[in-house]
């Protein structure tokens, strides 16, 4: 995955990397600015391979954890008996463990921080370097990160730019997440401004944090889908209903397409075709909606449905249908990809023009 951030915001690319669970080594260059970040599952990891030891060196003797006498000392011990640096500082007493796995976190998040207010670079997602998960120190909430870095955000022109026309109006929205996002107190009190649909300049005017402090807390929201635009109703259907028949439509339509991908991938390895979508359906259960969280797999390569309709039974219409076809399409890309990994580059194009004939449903 390479692009520029001209065209997708440090934020964007950090929602993107952690909503599909990718695990590899991020590269990030900017004039003659050279770093590099880890992923596991989506997650920003701080990891033995990654990590700079002569430049957390430097983040503790500024933060005053260690002065230079016992910096020096830290080192000389390390290259002596061939060990970690970090097993040094915890086997000489100099740093508790609590408290140096606190200060890897903050080291690698400073290290990133600045990245938020580039509107110029590129960036390069190797997945082929990932990482192993016993080399893992400390996992960061990716959507917290998001958080903290558009919180910290200089760039005015840039804020501006990446924020929605003031005039137009807001909502709340209840995005389907892996994991539930946990907002600060002045995060609470600016979502509690959004009571119900208003626009964005009257969220600024209401708002006792300031325009540009609340703009912020807005976009990192936004970022996520915490806070979007209303949906427009479609013609013939009720805001909160969904028809039963078109409800049959997307289903068949759908199936028609899984049945196809098991097909395809059929011909080229033959039986194991269904074990591997089958495991594909289970590792994305975990980004689903509850609803899809009895699907199963037939022996014909279509999905039960009637699992899924049962699961609907407390929701509202319009919660349904976002759920619904959310859901439906993650397991659509899920399936694609996993064809891409078994088969190649080629195949998933391919794939992906013969899906494209069956149809769309939104």
């Amino acid at each position: 995955m390479h692009g520029k951030f001209a065209e997708m915001h440090f934020a964007q690319l950090l929602l993107h990397i952690w909503k599909t669970e990718m695990s590899g080594r991020l590269e990030i260059t900017k004039d003659a600015i050279e770093k590099s970040a880890a992923f596991h599952k989506g997650q920003l990891v701080v990891a033995k391979d990654v990590l700079n030891e002569a430049a957390f060196c430097d983040t503790l003797r500024k933060k005053k954890a260690l002065d230079l006498t016992s910096l020096k000392k830290c080192t000389q011990h390390a290259h002596d008996h061939k060990i970690s640096l970090l097993k040094t500082l915890t086997e000489q007493a100099f740093i508790s463990p609590p408290q140096l796995w606190d200060y890897l976190e903050e080291h690698q998040k400073a290290d990133l921080f600045p990245v938020f207010d580039w509107d110029l670079g590129e960036y390069f997602f190797d997945t082929e370097k990932s990482v192993h998960e016993h080399k893992i120190l400390r996992k960061i909430s990716a959507p917290g990160f998001i958080f903290e870095g558009i919180r910290q955000m200089s760039n005015a022109k840039l804020l501006d730019s990446l924020s929605p026309d003031e005039s137009k109006a807001v909502q709340r929205l209840l995005p389907d997440f892996p994991e539930p996002i946990d907002l600060t107190p002045p995060e609470k009190y600016v979502l509690s401004l959004i009571d119900k649909p208003r626009s964005l300049k009257q969220i600024y005017t209401l708002s006792e944090l300031g325009k540009r402090d609340t703009q912020k807390i807005f976009l990192g929201m936004f970022s996520l889908g915490l806070v979007g635009f209303p949906q427009e109703k479609k013609p013939g259907y009720a805001s909160s209903e969904i028809a039963k028949s078109e409800i049959y439509r997307v289903l068949e339509l759908f199936n028609e397409k899984c049945s196809f991908i098991f097909k395809y991938i059929s011909k080229e390895i033959g039986p194991v075709a269904l074990n591997i979508l089958e495991k594909c359906l289970e590792d994305t259960k975990p980004v689903l909606s509850p609803i899809f969280e009895k699907a199963r797999l037939a022996p014909d390569g279509k999905i039960e449905t009637n699992t899924i309709l049962k699961g609907s039974i407390s929701l509202s219409g319009e919660e349904f249908r976002l759920q619904f076809l959310n859901g439906l399409n993650e397991i659509l890309v899920a399936e694609v990809l996993a064809v891409k990994r078994t088969l190649g580059n080629e195949h998933e194009s391919t794939l992906i023009n013969y899906l494209k004939k069956i149809g769309e449903w939104n």
